[in-house]
């Protein structure tokens, strides 16, 4: 439910547009069938044991099956003998065999995230490195950001991710990666366009990220934060705002110097302010409630300016977002706090779109007066 996709879906539903939903269910045991023995190129008879046992960990989910059976065949478990093999058990013919008492015997997690932690937990720990730090980036990402970010050589990050991609955990989206192999020079690399990946799955980055520890999770997305703006140029900070400030928020509760503080504060002004352009209300609303909430206790005096742009961006977030009630809220705080006339002239316009937005024209026209008068 808290995937971007099925967010996104419900937000589309608040608006009252027509969504046509098609239900994928799992695979049922017999069209699990039909897979194990396609792969394993029996016949479905032969398949179903094995069939039986996958399906009682899977459930019939297409990936985590696909995945199960890999991890057989990498633990030995899943075996291929040729013809006339000694140790084949099929006749002269060879095939594939499955040690189905051992398979049994295994006590191997059914949640599919748990799964997959523990395949990539068999990579090298440099590999598990740069895919943790992959997934806090997002599904997609690129080698430029992961070589900042996790503070290697191009040629190392590049080798770290060669060990996954020949797992076939994570995909090039570009034909770059072939000239990242681990005999490269980082010379090499960095002559290269900026290649980009993406994770096989979502459950392969859930799993990647579950490696994180806990309590290193926001001190991670913190580094992040703090390794791309001090890395990337003016113009790359731009393009990355939204990403760049997502790691600062998150991290947001290990920040304790002021002037830190006020500096994240006018970032998510500048990230409200983008969203907003964007037509992005309810982003740009998170971002300047953010900044509000970052600012001192005195705010109003210490950091007048800021606050009065935050507080005054909130307001038109929240007309914006249709939420008359907390509009008000903030617009009153503006005026009693507001220090000139033409402070208080933006809340006022925004008070008079919103009457107007609402068919209360008489009431707009008395705001309009007011502001006249002052």
């Amino acid at each position: 439910p808290v995937h971007p996709f099925m967010l996104t879906v419900d937000e589309i539903h608040k608006t009252g547009a027509t969504v046509n939903t098609i239900t994928l269910s799992p695979l049922s045991e017999a069209e699990l069938n039909l897979l194990v023995a396609d792969t394993l190129n029996c016949e479905s008879s032969l398949a179903q044991p094995l069939t039986k046992l996958v399906y009682q960990k899977t459930q019939g989910n297409p990936f985590f099956a696909t995945q199960f059976l890999k991890a057989l065949h990498d633990d030995q478990l899943i075996s291929f003998y040729p013809p006339q093999s000694p140790l084949g058990k099929g006749g002269s013919q060879g095939g594939w065999q499955c040690d189905i008492a051992k398979v049994k015997s295994l006590a191997i997690t059914d949640d599919v995230v748990e799964f997959m932690a523990l395949q990539l937990q068999k990579l090298p720990r440099e590999t598990q490195d740069v895919l943790k730090l992959a997934a806090c980036i997002g599904a997609q990402f690129d080698l430029n950001t992961l070589v900042i970010v996790s503070e290697q050589s191009a040629a190392m990050t590049a080798t770290a991710l060669w060990k996954v991609m020949q797992e076939g955990l994570v995909i090039p989206t570009s034909k770059i990666y072939k000239f990242f192999t681990e005999s490269e020079s980082d010379e090499v690399v960095k002559a290269s366009a900026n290649p980009t990946y993406r994770f096989l799955h979502d459950r392969v980055q859930q799993a990647a990220y579950s490696l994180i520890i806990d309590s290193q999770k926001k001190a991670t997305h913190l580094k992040i934060g703090q390794l791309l703006q001090q890395n990337c140029s003016k113009i790359e900070q731009e393009e990355k705002l939204f990403d760049m400030i997502g790691h600062l928020n998150r991290g947001i509760e290990l920040i304790s110097q002021p002037s830190e503080r006020e500096a994240l504060a006018q970032l998510n002004l500048k990230a409200g302010s983008k969203a907003r352009s964007s037509t992005a209300y309810a982003a740009a609303r998170i971002y300047l409630q953010t900044g509000i909430e970052l600012l001192t206790a005195n705010c109003w005096q210490s950091q007048h300016e800021l606050t009065l742009n935050l507080y005054v961006a909130a307001t038109e977030a929240a007309y914006l977002n249709a939420d008359f009630d907390g509009m008000e809220q903030l617009a009153e705080r503006v005026l009693q706090k507001a220090r000139t006339i033409l402070d208080k002239v933006k809340i006022y316009e925004i008070q008079i779109a919103a009457l107007t937005a609402q068919s209360q024209m008489l009431e707009a026209i008395a705001v309009a007066r007011d502001a006249l008068l002052q």
